[in-house]
């Protein structure tokens, strides 16, 4: 009935199973099945359309004699109330259900992959000038969508079912009506995340944010305060930065430190883990630097074997120390490029560039189409997909994503 897998967009606290059965879900249709997706978290189960059809009629009736009944006129077969308290009981998140099942909104579409989860980069303008950026950001793309653009856009997105955002650029912030975009995404998603630099914030930024009770925040952090400054290409960047981290913990933002590590930097992965701790930042991540954008023309990148075993054992070191006071995201020693067994570019996840192409995650360039002209279902469609898989140039997670022959929906006929 039940297998579970999670989307990992962004460092979250790990999800138990007794944190999901008291949690908010919703079940997210596709075209070969359905998912059960734990809101805050985007932690998620996949369905049986045997287990999506009983869901919703124990959601509606909240007895499982009735809902046997219903099932036995249905399939016309003998089904009891103990038939289906065994059938939930074979996993631990169904067999809550048997004594407390929670509502459901059913999202998605068994016509197009419609995503969950969004990546808006209202702008590609920034107030740095990074060496190894893989955007390129600094100057704003030709034809970058306003604020009422990314205002409808979200409206588009939420009544579709899309449930967490993320917000980035170059600097989200320096787009023109940045404070009623961000307010916008508040009131219309579960999550939000927004992505900076954690330069130049302003004291009414801060505070709006702070109560916007479903924003977090995430800054960038790239070595100790030398070496950050050198690859940001800004004196000081690293001060200011920490200090932004600092006033937005103390407002009750939870705020997380991303990491780009390359062979300039790995030796400092748990100085800046100690910054954090000190600045009270909720959570740590660190990925390596992509030969993309302006880090095509840096010669050295790709950590060796052994750099990549020495920033292992400063997460571990770390952790041992800090377990208690910041999430560290270590890294498995598998060095697979970001790839994990659940990444969904495209399937799951979109990316809306600041010129409105959409694309299935931030470093491809190949796009299913364009927000302002294609509609959500066009964008989704499995053929697009699989098209788009054919032509992706950098996306290599797009080429795990599998899509099934075998067709599990809900509600269909035999």
């Amino acid at each position: 009935m039940c297998q579970s897998s999670s989307l990992q967009l962004n460092v979250k606290e790990a999800f138990t199973l007794q944190a999901a059965q008291e949690s908010e879900y919703y079940i997210h249709l596709q075209p070969h099945s359905a998912l059960l997706v734990e809101r805050k978290s985007m932690y998620y189960f996949r369905l049986s359309g045997e287990a999506v059809e009983i869901a919703l009629l124990l959601a509606k009736n909240k007895s499982l004699a009735k809902t046997a009944q219903v099932l036995s006129i249905m399939k016309k077969e003998a089904i009891s109330a103990q038939d289906l308290t065994d059938q939930l009981a074979a996993h631990p998140l169904t067999e809550a259900w048997i004594h407390n099942v929670p509502s459901f909104v059913v999202t998605g579409s068994t016509q197009s992959y419609l995503p969950i989860s969004c990546t808006l980069q209202l702008t590609n303008g920034c107030n740095l000038f990074c060496s190894f950026c893989y955007s390129s950001s600094g100057r704003r793309l030709k034809g970058e969508l306003k604020a009422e653009d990314w205002i409808a856009i979200m409206h588009r997105l939420a009544a579709n079912g899309i449930n967490d955002i993320t917000l980035t650029g170059g600097e989200a912030r320096l787009v023109k009506g940045f404070k009623e975009v961000v307010t916008t995404a508040s009131s219309l998603f579960s999550t939000v995340n927004l992505f900076s630099n954690g330069l130049n914030w302003k004291e009414d930024e801060i505070k709006l944010i702070s109560n916007l009770a479903n924003v977090s925040v995430q800054i960038s952090i790239d070595g100790s305060p030398k070496i950050h400054d050198l690859l940001r290409g800004k004196e000081g960047a690293f001060v200011e930065s920490i200090n932004t981290i600092e006033k937005l913990s103390n407002h009750g933002v939870p705020t997380l430190v991303a990491m780009t590590v390359n062979p300039n930097n790995y030796q400092t992965v748990a100085e800046v883990i100690e910054y954090c701790v000190k600045a009270g930042a909720s959570g740590f991540r660190a990925g390596m630097t992509l030969p993309l954008g302006r880090a095509e023309q840096l010669d050295t990148l790709s950590l060796s074997q052994e750099q990549y075993q020495d920033v292992q054992a400063q997460f571990f070191e770390a952790n041992q120390k800090y377990q208690d006071q910041i999430y560290l995201q270590v890294w498995d020693g598998k060095n697979n490029e970001g790839c994990t067994e659940y990444s969904t570019p495209g399937y799951l996840q979109w990316y809306i560039r600041a010129d409105g192409l959409v694309t299935p995650c931030q470093i491809e360039t190949e796009a299913l189409g364009h927000i302002l002209e294609d509609s959500l279902e066009t964008l989704g469609q499995p053929a697009n997909l699989q098209a788009l898989q054919q032509r992706a140039r950098t996306c290599r997670c797009l080429s795990k994503v599998n899509f099934p022959d075998e067709v599990d929906l809900p509600h269909s006929f035999a």
